[in-house]
């Protein structure tokens, strides 16, 4: 069978299952050449993948793999996937940081690291510690971290405890935000993702007034908090820290708060 059959026949089915982009995901699955041959060793490999698929594993857990910033991060069951509307935080924090000659740098609820650990990548000259209260997600961290062959310090504790008593140029964070009661209606992808990282109690708020009761002890003069945000609670987040600037995805979605010390 060659690879573009098998592609095809992988498309309706995930179709049928109700994938939102079946032939994306069936050529993510058998990535190559599709003119290929495929053996049946590789038929069965490529069955097994596409059944974990139809049950609705996300693609990127299957294939332990998730691109960011045009960075290949490795992601599994522990950590959040890295997604394209976060890449406008990141985008926002490099324009911040390129004139700043050592700036620190911390990405608190790190997850993967793909918030810190692109930062490290991209602008090197960056100081960066990534902070999770979750001893999973320090494990991915610490693989990644190796994979990009960065330099980041990564520590484990709840929001700035690890951190106590320290201080940085830019503080980057994409916590929990979604409503603990919209959980249960998520995409069953999502639903396959830690739900430490997705909930965010009842109104979606819980981190961003923990953050906003202590982050300007750990903030630098002259420097910067971003956040992300669920698309309908910039107001929400704004009031709670006294203003900001809102910034917008690449849908056009309100997504990034931006507080300047």
């Amino acid at each position: 069978m060659l690879a573009i059959t098998w592609r095809a026949q992988a498309a309706r089915r995930l179709e049928a299952a109700g994938s939102p982009d079946p032939m994306a995901d069936a050529r993510l699955l058998s990535w190559g050449d599709s003119l290929r041959e495929i053996s049946p060793q590789e038929e069965a490999r490529l069955e097994a993948l596409l059944k974990r698929r139809l049950a609705g594993e996300p693609v990127q857990y299957i294939l332990e793999s998730a691109w960011f910033m045009g960075l290949e991060f490795y992601v599994d069951r522990r950590v959040l996937i890295p997604r394209q509307d976060t890449e406008a935080l990141c985008e926002a924090a490099l324009a911040f940081l390129r004139d700043r000659a050592a700036p620190r740098v911390l990405d608190l609820c790190a997850g993967s690291g793909a918030i810190g650990l692109s930062l490290a990548k991209l602008c090197p000259q960056a100081r960066v510690t990534l902070a999770d209260v979750s001893a999973d997600a320090g494990a991915v961290m610490e693989e990644n971290r190796r994979r990009l062959g960065v330099e980041a310090e990564i520590v484990r504790g709840d929001l700035f405890a690890p951190v106590a008593g320290r201080t940085f140029d830019l503080i980057a964070c994409n916590p929990p935000y979604i409503r603990t009661g919209e959980l249960d209606g998520l995409q069953a992808e999502v639903q396959k993702e830690p739900r430490l990282a997705l909930d965010g109690g009842a109104d979606g708020l819980a981190f961003y007034r923990r953050i906003a009761a202590t982050y300007q002890d750990h903030l630098a003069a002259g420097g910067a908090l971003f956040l992300e945000i669920g698309w309908d609670e910039a107001e929400a987040v704004r009031a709670l820290f006294g203003g900001g600037r809102v910034l917008r995805d690449l849908n056009g979605r309100d997504r990034v708060i931006e507080i300047r010390e």
